[in-house]
């Protein structure tokens, strides 16, 4: 497969120069004289004519867009090319740029193929004043449409940009996990594990776990959607642990701010890349770096200013440290400003003595860290290429008010659903190891150590916008 390249057209784009010209992969029959094939689109490629700068060599000739050989009216642009340039190559009449370029291309096809003009003009289709009595278009061979399908997937000019692409798609898969454990507390009243087990009686406040798969969310990839990540239904496993609330109780709400700099140059930069990203003209992007340097000094009246900046840019070229403020004793404005970085996570720890009195509370302990200790587990996919992740937690303080109904604690912080990230058992909390005399051996006493992090940040609206929240009341 060889390449031929059209002579150049310059051409004036929102008060810029620009070298154009088409570039496309052909192939000859082999020993057959005169035959020629191609498969390949025609592609249109410019080149930027800076003012010469050392900040700006020659540049690269960038990929504008490509024009099918088959139907000349059929272009796929790539973002570089913006209004200007595709008004301009779609542009018909003789005295067009594409009808130059056509002609240019068809001369460098039959000059480097070795082919007559009204050979390469008629695998193109695209030449203007070709007879319609020209023979049939040449069909590509198998041999060239397998070489051309080799060049394009290794062409190294790229054709980002070229397709279209569709947003606003659910991504939403599912992997479905092996046989894992769906029930706990089974013989247990209402499936639900008390520890003291005359809790289950009694009107105090309390602290209550329960337990759900982990399906991940559903994501809506359409830009600037209010939630694009909507946190999938897990499926609830029966059974829930209900303990006495411990001695110390806190939590942390956490945001990231910190400081960060913007010093004039920086700023001065951003500036001219915001102005030429709309100007519709990403083109200039690539290719102006000088221009904006040169702004920048432009901006700095005094010779001693722009002789400092001549010092800053140096250190900056070969990444020395300090120079600035080596030579002149000053250093540029950083401007440092303390800005919001984001939400964070919490994160929460509960301690538990359990102590069990007597045989039907020792099963109930030991039930209860089975419990913690197997929701936690990583779970096994039915497939061997992937992993489950473990069961996540709903955790509620509980009291009961007035009228004897079981409410959500107004008076302590709400918690969203956590993943159990660390389980520690203490088997010898009492430094001495002892058991009961049962048939399970049950420790006398068990401290356990529960480690949670929360799986979203908290927002605003968590207060009040879907499930409000009395003022009364503490939230999260």
């Amino acid at each position: 497969m060889a390449q031929a390249t059209s002579g150049e057209k310059t051409i004036t784009i929102d008060g810029q120069k620009y070298k154009v010209r088409t570039q496309i992969n052909y192939q000859t029959g082999l020993g057959v004289q005169g035959t020629l094939s191609t498969t390949a689109p025609i592609r249109y490629v410019a080149q930027y004519l800076p003012q010469p700068s050392l900040l700006n060599p020659i540049p690269d000739w960038t990929n504008l867009g490509e024009r099918d050989t088959t139907n000349p009216n059929n272009w796929i642009f790539t973002p570089v090319a913006g209004a200007g340039f595709q008004k301009a190559l779609i542009a018909n009449g003789p005295n067009s740029l594409t009808t130059s370029l056509d002609t240019a291309t068809i001369n460098a096809l039959s000059k480097s193929a070795g082919v007559t003009k009204q050979q390469a003009s008629q695998v193109l289709q695209v030449a203007p004043n070709v007879s319609s009595t020209v023979p049939a278009q040449i069909q590509p061979t198998a041999a060239a449409q397998a070489a051309t399908a080799a060049t394009a997937a290794t062409d190294d000019i790229s054709r980002a940009g070229s397709f279209a692409v569709k947003t606003g798609v659910d991504i939403s898969p599912s992997i479905d996990s092996a046989v894992y454990r769906k029930e706990y507390a089974k013989g247990y009243p209402n499936n639900e594990y008390y520890y003291p087990i005359d809790l289950a009686s009694n009107k105090q406040d309390r602290i209550k776990f329960t337990m759900k798969s982990n399906e991940g969310s559903t994501i809506n990839t359409k830009f600037g959607e209010v939630n694009p990540f909507k946190r999938k239904e897990g499926t609830t496993i029966t059974g829930s642990v209900t303990l006495p609330i411990q001695p110390s109780i806190s939590d942390s709400n956490t945001v990231d701010w910190s400081g960060t700099s913007l010093n004039p140059v920086a700023a001065a930069a951003a500036g001219a890349a915001l102005q030429l990203i709309r100007s519709d003209n990403a083109f200039q992007l690539n290719q102006n770096a000088a221009a904006i340097m040169s702004g920048v000094m432009k901006a700095l009246r005094s010779k001693d200013a722009q002789n400092a900046m001549n010092i800053y840019f140096a250190q900056e070229a070969v990444g020395i440290q300090g120079l600035l403020s080596r030579t002149t004793g000053a250093v540029l404005n950083p401007n440092l400003e303390l800005l919001f970085g984001g939400p964070t996570l919490r994160s929460f720890g509960f301690t538990f003595r359990l102590s069990p009195r007597e045989l039907k509370e020792a099963n109930a302990v030991r039930e209860i860290i089975r419990f913690f200790k197997q929701g936690m587990a990583v779970k096994k996919g039915k497939s061997s290429a992937f992993l489950k992740s473990p069961n996540i937690f709903d955790i509620k303080y509980l009291a009961y008010d007035n009228n004897g109904a079981l409410i959500e604690h107004p008076s302590i912080n709400r918690i969203k659903t956590c993943a159990l990230i660390g389980c520690d058992v203490d088997y010898t909390p009492d430094g001495t190891y002892m058991t009961f005399v049962d048939g399970s051996r049950t420790m006398t006493s068990y401290q356990l150590t529960l480690r949670f992090s929360e799986l979203d940040p908290i927002y605003e609206s968590d207060y009040g916008d879907n499930s409000p929240i009395p003022n009364s009341h503490i939230g999260y």
